[in-house]
């Protein structure tokens, strides 16, 4: 499940939740408990786990779109 990042639109309160996509849909605020939650647009991060150079979380067999496989 990724993390989403909202901002309350009652309070303004910027927080995280891990949760699925549906779960967005009934995400309220931790601070007033309002469900007048806007989800803020965010980066994301893709990091190598075969500890090999360069960015991204493919592989050598399942990329070859990127310089670093």
């Amino acid at each position: 499940m990724p993390t989403y990042d909202f901002r309350c639109r009652r309070c303004g309160q910027e927080f995280s939740r891990f949760t699925t996509i549906e779960g967005r849909k009934t995400v309220t605020c931790p601070n007033c408990a309002s469900p007048e939650v806007q989800q803020l647009l965010t980066g994301f991060l893709f990091t190598r786990s075969n500890g090999g150079n360069g960015s991204g979380s493919c592989s050598r067999t399942s990329c070859r779109g990127c310089s670093g496989c």
